[in-house]
């Protein structure tokens, strides 16, 4: 999830998931006041239609069983070190593992060539690179239909790529998705896409986009559409309960989706939405259950089933930094939440992503006083706390994530907040 000065150029208050990852001075978060649980309330429904970094499964399963872990407060430190330089100096790029275990590198900003002039604030890219951990390097993968920054990328169960999301050349959001081949390295643009949807990737290999709205100064809607790739088309899905975009989307073990925050708008004002719920794409007529949360928060699918809700997302390092406190475990069976916590920072603007063991990790950030973090803490899903394991991120921003199969994690690219202050540079993380 990334935001930064990237996505300022837009006329609707962007929220892209970013990261925000500088030194700074870290300081203990204040002892949260923990928030009853509270029953959900459903909301009856009818039919009417944005790091994950992982990908989904093509069938609901079981959860796995994770592997053995230490136990807080004696959770191992984690290293991180240089990785490989990028073909190109790029950030806001979306990266998504393949089934092979190499990387893509999609899109993103790029260093200014003066081409632009005075009619955008940067220079976007259409390439696409591949890392491939068995060699150690990156190199060039074709390229997109066009160039955007701050989408997202899902693999699809045959070996194609969905890029959704993002912003074009000019600042606005882009309204088209794209079909990536990595083995011939073109695309092909799909119209039809609402802009700031919520994407993932459903067990049976559609795409489900949740909200967002139909144009620049549209409002946000509570439709739902699921894309086929293989027919290139949308059908309607089930209305949610409430109007939002910018939100998240996660997909459960039974097939149902969590939608996680986001705002609602008339097309020029907007306001956050506090609120989480559940849909069922299987079903036309469903029910939305809704239930608090934070909004345009960052989700992560825990390996007992629960979601992990943390950090506010949105913010970057220009704006107000309204850290949370804490972060929530939302339970899908019961329909229940319940704060977990502190992190050590309080924190927004961050990244996530599970890892093997079950664990999942906060990068970077700012706090409330809008200071970078520089560390990487890990949340332990059986004591419900979070430790720091990592410090010394580098000074950057708008880096992408991605799990290694040998469960490294690859930091790539980013930028340093200053005009053509895009970088090449990786690092590797070892948890």
């Amino acid at each position: 999830m990334r935001t930064g000065r990237l996505a300022r150029a837009g006329s609707i208050s962007i929220l892209l998931l970013v990261v925000a990852a500088c030194s700074g001075t870290v300081t203990p978060s204040p002892t949260a006041s923990p928030r009853p649980t509270a029953p959900a309330a459903p909301s009856p429904t009818v039919v009417a239609s944005g790091a994950s970094l992982a990908t989904p499964s093509p069938t609901p399963t079981a959860s796995p069983t994770p592997s053995p872990r230490p136990s807080p407060p004696h959770m191992a430190p984690a290293t991180i070190e240089p990785g490989p330089t990028m073909t190109v100096a790029r950030e806001g790029q979306a990266a998504v593992r393949l089934a092979d275990g190499r990387v893509l590198m999609v899109g993103g900003a790029v260093p200014s060539t003066g081409t632009c002039g005075m009619t955008c604030p940067y220079d976007l890219t259409a390439s696409v690179e591949v890392f491939d951990p068995g060699t150690g390097e990156f190199s060039a993968n074709g390229s997109l239909a066009a160039p955007r920054t701050g989408g997202q990328a899902l693999l699809l169960n045959d070996g194609r790529v969905l890029v959704s999301g993002g912003n074009s050349e000019n600042g606005g959001y882009l309204e088209t998705l794209e079909i990536y081949d990595p083995a011939q390295g073109t695309s092909v643009a799909v119209e039809g896409m609402p802009v700031r949807g919520a994407v993932v990737l459903l067990a049976d290999g559609r795409m489900l986009v949740a909200g967002g709205a139909y144009g620049m100064y549209s409002p946000s809607t509570n439709r739902t559409r699921i894309f086929d790739p293989a027919s290139g088309k949308f059908s309607e899905g089930p209305l949610m309960a409430m109007p939002r975009f910018g939100a998240s989307a996660t997909l459960l073990d039974d097939g149902r989706v969590l939608i996680v925050g986001g705002e609602q708008s008339d097309g020029f004002r907007s306001s956050a939405n506090n609120s989480s719920e559940l849909i069922d794409p299987s079903h036309q007529l469903s029910q939305s259950t809704w239930f608090p949360s934070d909004d345009s928060a960052t989700a992560s699918l825990l390996s007992d089933g629960r979601v992990l809700v943390t950090g506010w997302g949105g913010s970057d390092l220009g704006t107000s930094c309204n850290a949370p406190v804490v972060s929530e475990v939302i339970d899908p069976r019961t329909e229940g939440y319940a704060p977990v916590g502190p992190m050590s920072t309080p924190r927004t603007g961050s990244a996530v992503i599970k890892t093997k063991d079950g664990r999942v990790l906060v990068f970077g950030g700012v706090d409330s006083m809008c200071a970078a973090v520089d560390t990487v803490e890990a949340f332990d899903p059986d004591s419900e706390t979070f430790q720091v394991i990592a410090t010394g991120l580098p000074k950057i921003s708008d880096f992408s994530l991605t799990l290694l199969d040998d469960g490294e994690i690859l930091i790539a690219g980013g930028g340093d907040g200053n005009w053509n202050g895009m970088t090449a540079a990786t690092w590797l993380l070892k948890p």
